[in-house]
């Protein structure tokens, strides 16, 4: 199966791809061929992402908050990173905090960024009270990351109170993009891979049409979405 990179789809170009697999899918027998659950989880994630693609232009912490969850997976990014550039520091006493760091952020998800809003805040939360206290506060004062860290925090604080402030003027059953978007990839990335392996393991011939005709989808999207994304560079290089 080829890959996709989902962060090249604008929000617009993410719906028109998974409402295009999904027909796709849909043309199969998802119990037969053992996708029916993956399916099924898929729809509905459109579902909820379609309806904030829809209120998205009503809301005005939609842009706020977004930028705010970009803000904060950059920080923790930019955090990991420099942890796992620590481990190859000539001290030893470097590279052993970095480790012991290193297993602290695996455990609280090194790909936490791709969390739906509410588990990142958490994971972030958690692992930053991880960070402040012994023994990791002792490893992390040994790397020198206490400006990464504050970052981080500063960022998810930040988010956090948009949200807040979000949910105070929105009511509770709300779909925004920021909470939808990313269980939406998660739920296509899992239903892409249960059909490569279910592929490999059977050797169906319908499985074999179906994921030609994915990876027809998939290269037509990302030619599509690279084009897009090329321009919209441009565009703000430009302004």
């Amino acid at each position: 199966m080829k890959k996709v990179a989902y962060y090249l789809f604008s929000h617009n170009g993410l719906f028109t791809f998974v409402k295009r697999l999904l027909a796709i899918v849909e043309e199969k027998d998802a119990a037969t061929l053992g996708l029916a659950v993956f399916v099924d989880m898929v729809k509905r994630l459109f579902s909820n992402f379609d309806k904030a693609l829809k209120r998205d232009m009503v809301d005005p912490f939609t842009v706020k908050v977004g930028e705010a969850d970009q803000e904060r997976d950059n920080r923790f990014l930019g955090f990991k990173n420099y942890v796992n550039a620590c481990r190859y520091r000539k001290s030893e006493a470097w590279q052993q905090a970095a480790e012991q760091i290193g297993r602290a952020i695996e455990r609280y998800g090194g790909d936490l960024y791709r969390m739906a809003n509410a588990e990142e805040s958490a994971a972030i939360r958690n692992l930053v009270s991880d960070l402040n206290t012994e023994p990791l506060l002792t490893a992390c004062n040994t790397i020198e990351a206490g400006a990464w860290i504050s970052e981080l925090t500063e960022a998810q604080e930040a988010f956090s109170l948009l949200e807040q402030q979000r949910v105070s003027e929105t009511e509770a059953n709300y779909f925004t993009l920021g909470e939808t978007r990313k269980p939406l990839v998660a739920g296509t990335r899992s239903l892409l891979k249960m059909i490569e392996l279910q592929q490999q393991a059977s050797n169906n011939a319908e499985l074999n049409q179906l994921v030609e005709q994915l990876n027809n989808l998939i290269s037509q999207s990302m030619a599509s979405a690279r084009i897009s994304h090329t321009l919209n560079e441009k565009e703000e290089t430009t302004n």
